[in-house]
């Protein structure tokens, strides 16, 4: 049960609950921040948004056009999550190679997260995901290409993995501050809704395409479809005529690495985010090479098609999306570092027993339960984040979290090849499963964690 969803890049923004159906009500508050001047901060509480709201954003041409073209790309992204591993594994056979190739996707994160984040406050902001978009869209064309032009492909997806990686995570650091740019903040929680209903779409419909696809016509040509939804996004935020360059005060004028510093320095010196990263990002590491294993397991030690595994990939998105409708007022009714810590061990005894079935209908089932535990886990995470941060630094913050959980991907990418090649997919599945329950207890001795609720947590 493959997890579509992207920390690096929640289709939420940084900035409020990325639940589908909720928003935040804002109540300002003054604090000091970690220079010790005084800062405008937001507490939040999680309330649902209304349809009036949903319906202004949609009379907004800019934000509509975005959506579009992020929905369109959304798609590709999940075909390339169910075709990659699929025209790897063909080419090489191995686990190994898969774990190489999931460490040069997330290497960038790790390498470039922090100067990404801090340039996106910086830069022009559309300007910096249309040509992310652009150059994702013809290095990821090169692998199709490579087939007919008889280029070695898989020398291709070496040379042009990290790249590619590296225009995601400019690409992420832009989109953090583009929806707030596009619709102002006082409608960021019903734009939030919509783009992270987006995402699901996409995640649910692509595999399924993928599957199909490289069943019909092969793995490689099928990526040929995510190159076309880089292109289709670009296209869109090229016609975007509103500004989305950060708002800059003298003050800002700041060395970059200081303001690295900054964000930094705050996560590790916060009770809740600092114990709160960790958790996610060893939650992270541990289930790093997910879909390498799953495509492993399926195809190899039980000898299914490319379709069950697209339709494995898009049962997690069915529940990833019902998780996430539910998750607003799951988190609302109950303390949510119970919430993240629970629905964890849930998500890590579905990944132990997919790793144990055998029976297509049982693994559509677990797959579909963890993505509803994940959805629980990932919007509780990133609510709770958003809700202790100051407004100055979530970017910096977001950053800094998606430095831990991805860039240190790398870890579980190459100890889980090294396991798929000697125990195979079920014991690899069944160690990333047992390693997230242990994360959940582990981090359960987190006093501030366990207790944290949204209407309690403070900044």
């Amino acid at each position: 049960m493959p997890n579509p969803v992207r920390e690096e890049d929640p289709p939420a923004t940084e900035a409020v609950a990325p639940s589908p159906l909720v928003h935040a009500g804002i109540d300002t508050r003054t604090i000091e921040s970690t220079d010790g001047r005084p800062a405008n901060v937001d507490a939040r509480v999680v309330r649902p948004a209304s349809r009036g709201n949903l319906r202004a954003l949609w009379s907004m041409r800019d934000f509509r056009v975005f959506l579009t073209g992020e929905a369109i790309s959304a798609i590709g992204d999940a075909v390339t999550l169910t075709a990659l591993p699929l025209l790897v594994l063909a080419l090489t056979g191995s686990g190994v190679a898969m774990g190489v190739v999931g460490v040069l996707q997330m290497l960038p994160d790790f390498v470039f997260g922090l100067l990404a984040g801090a340039f996106a406050d910086r830069w022009d902001r559309r300007r910096m995901m249309l040509y992310s978009d652009i150059g994702r869209a013809i290095l990821t064309a090169l692998i199709p290409l490579s087939i007919p032009l008889g280029i070695p492909t898989m020398g291709v997806i070496l040379l042009v993995t990290m790249p590619i990686s590296t225009l995601r995570v400019t690409f992420m650091a832009a989109y953090t501050g583009a929806v707030p740019n596009l619709v102002g903040r006082e409608q960021i929680g019903p734009a939030n809704s919509l783009m992270e209903a987006a995402f699901s779409f996409g995640y649910i419909i692509g595999p399924g395409i993928a599957g199909v696809l490289a069943a019909v016509i092969g793995p490689g040509p099928t990526l040929a479809l995510d190159a076309v939804s880089f292109l289709a996004s670009a296209a869109a935020i090229a016609t975007i005529s509103r500004s989305m360059r950060a708002e800059r005060t003298e003050s800002d004028q700041r060395h970059l690495l200081h303001e690295v510093a900054e964000g930094v320095a705050f996560v590790t010196r916060h009770p809740i985010l600092r114990p709160a990263i960790g958790f996610w990002g060893l939650s992270n590491i541990a289930t790093a090479a997910l879909v390498p294993a799953v495509t492993y397991y399926l195809t190899r030690d039980l000898g299914f098609s490319s379709t069950v595994l697209g339709l494995a990939i898009a049962a997690e998105a069915c529940g990833y999306f019902l998780g996430a409708v539910s998750g607003a007022r799951v988190t609302k009714d109950l303390p949510i570092g119970r919430v993240i810590i629970t629905a964890n061990v849930v998500t890590g005894l579905m990944i132990f027993a997919f790793g144990q079935l055998t029976q297509i209908p049982l693994l559509v089932l677990v797959s579909f339960a963890a993505g509803f535990s994940n959805a629980l886990v990932l919007i509780g995470y990133i609510t709770l984040r958003a809700a202790v941060t100051p407004d100055q630094l979530l970017g910096r913050v977001g950053s800094t979290a998606r430095m831990v959980s991805l860039g240190l991907q790398p870890i579980g990418m190459l100890v889980a090849g090294i396991l798929l090649d000697t125990v195979g997919g079920g014991g690899t599945l069944a160690a990333m499963g047992l390693t997230s329950i242990l994360a959940s207890g582990v981090f359960a001795l987190s006093r501030p964690l366990r207790r944290a609720e949204l209407q309690s947590v403070s900044v």
